[in-house]
């Protein structure tokens, strides 16, 4: 298992190096991310997309991604965008 933090917010700024960090670790023999969202306050829909393109390549490498620690603000954006059904959430 590999853990990846995010940031206090999750925008346009931040987004690219979260994107970085997932890719990464899909390119190792890890099986499994944990996506730590503890500090997270704040997500654009640009950080929506990181997820949901990173959450097509696990699907399609066989590797799983969990968000934890997804405070209640950021898991009712999640809700609200229908990215419940498609992210596992901890």
């Amino acid at each position: 298992m590999t853990e990846v933090k995010t940031a206090v917010k999750i925008s346009v700024a931040q987004a690219p190096e979260l994107e970085r960090a997932l890719k990464t670790v899909l390119e190792t023999e890890e099986k499994e991310i944990v996506v730590n969202m503890e500090d997270t306050i704040y997500m654009s829909s640009v950080g929506l997309r990181v997820f949901a393109s990173i959450q097509k390549k696990i699907n399609a490498s066989g590797k799983t991604m969990v968000l934890k620690n997804v405070r209640p603000q950021m898991k009712e954006i999640f809700e609200v965008t229908g990215f419940v059904g498609v992210l596992s959430f901890e």
